[in-house]
């Protein structure tokens, strides 16, 4: 469909969940229905810049294309995720407006000028995956490329409290306080506007997502992806930890 003919004038959160493909590829709790709920929090308008970190099979950069009428750049090093994000924005006619490209977290700190973009999303954890430096790195970066007054959506896992020892052990750095996840992100320059912890229908959905990729024989990663999303899906039921959504805006 021409840019200018698709319509974007309904920005309830039913109004643009009901309008975008039934098929989303979520693969983190929260998925499509925070995405949605923050950008239209954030007041994202038609037409801005976005940067989708680590953006996997990229539903997200596919879904805010099409529901605000976004210009995406998405980047990953994984070419068999690039293709799938590639093959989905052309089914959905967003092959002008989604750039995928080959990107690993080292390189991409120095590849985009910054104040380039409206908006960074980071769901499934690729802030504190992507980038050197953790948590830390991620956020500095995404405020490096994000505009002032820009925003930035992202997911992660999280423990109210410290973590165990056992919990460091099992889940290594893609475990964070709460508490220090949200310092990180004060620090590196973002005011918290709304967070959410998952709840039990968004891990649904995600178990429900993840088991028709396996179910298509989808291939879900390199040896390292794939052990964080079974430690993700693991989270699920365990007491000291749970999945944080958030939405904040670049000081």
């Amino acid at each position: 469909m021409d840019d200018g003919a698709r319509d974007v004038s309904d920005r309830s959160l039913e109004g643009i969940m009901q309008r975008l493909s039934p098929e989303a590829y979520y693969q983190s709790p929260g998925g499509r229905r925070f995405l949605i709920a923050a950008a239209l929090i954030a007041n994202v308008p038609s037409g801005s810049h976005v940067l989708d970190v680590e953006t996997g099979i990229g539903p997200a950069a596919v879904d805010i294309a099409e529901a605000f009428n976004c210009r995406v750049v998405a980047f990953d090093n994984y070419a068999p995720y690039l293709a799938f994000g590639r093959q989905n924005s052309v089914a959905r006619g967003l092959a002008k407006q989604v750039t995928f490209k080959p990107l690993d977290g080292a390189a991409a700190r120095t590849a985009f000028e910054p104040g380039t973009f409206d908006l960074i999303l980071g769901l499934g954890g690729a802030m504190s995956d992507t980038i050197p430096g953790g948590l830390v790195g991620g956020f500095t970066a995404a405020a490096s490329w994000c505009r002032s007054g820009g925003h930035l959506i992202c997911g992660d896992l999280v423990t109210p409290s410290v973590p165990s020892d056992l919990m460091r052990f099992v889940f290594g750095d893609s475990l964070h306080g709460e508490g220090e996840f949200l310092t990180a992100l004060d620090t590196a320059g973002f005011d918290l506007v709304f967070s959410a912890r998952a709840t039990g229908a968004d891990w649904d959905e995600m178990s429900a997502t993840m088991t028709r990729l396996r179910d298509r024989s989808l291939d879900l990663g390199p040896p390292d992806e794939r052990q964080r999303q079974r430690l993700t899906e693991a989270a699920r039921n365990h007491p000291e930890v749970a999945y944080l959504n958030i939405l904040a805006r670049r000081r």
